[in-house]
């Protein structure tokens, strides 16, 4: 599990922090911020908006997951082979070509095929390096 922090962002009121924007020094009189230089009113400007945000859009903890690949055996050669059939499909697209069409299709077999072939790999080492146990 891992641990960050986040805005809600779904219990934002736009209405109740525009209000609260024009309210706040930066929308009140301008001329009053005349005399100030440019790092003053970008510190200005960042905290009012850090303060609004922290009052209309709580910032929270969550626990996430770790992010498991979900196709482990997905590697540079199947990364490359849909490449090639995702640029085929597109040129087919354009042309609308009987040629280019089974061009696309010879790549999707050749990527689907790969796919196959990679993925029962991958599980015939798993089990064999398993050696029998089965958790």
């Amino acid at each position: 599990m891992q641990q960050m922090t986040s805005k809600e962002w779904c219990r934002l009121s736009t209405d109740a922090f525009a209000s609260d924007l024009a309210a706040s020094e930066l929308c009140g009189d301008l001329t009053a911020l005349d005399d100030r230089t440019v790092d003053d009113l970008v510190r200005l400007y960042n905290q009012v908006m850090t303060a609004l945000l922290d009052q209309h859009c709580p910032t929270v903890t969550v626990r996430r997951t770790a992010n498991k690949k979900t196709t482990p055996w997905f590697d540079a050669d199947c990364h490359s082979a849909l490449n090639h059939a995702r640029a085929a499909e597109r040129r087919f697209k354009r042309t609308s070509s009987n040629a280019i069409y089974r061009v696309w299709s010879a790549e999707l077999s050749k990527m689907k095929e790969l796919y196959k072939e990679k993925n029962s790999t991958f599980w015939r080492s798993e089990i064999a390096a398993s050696h029998g146990n089965i958790q």
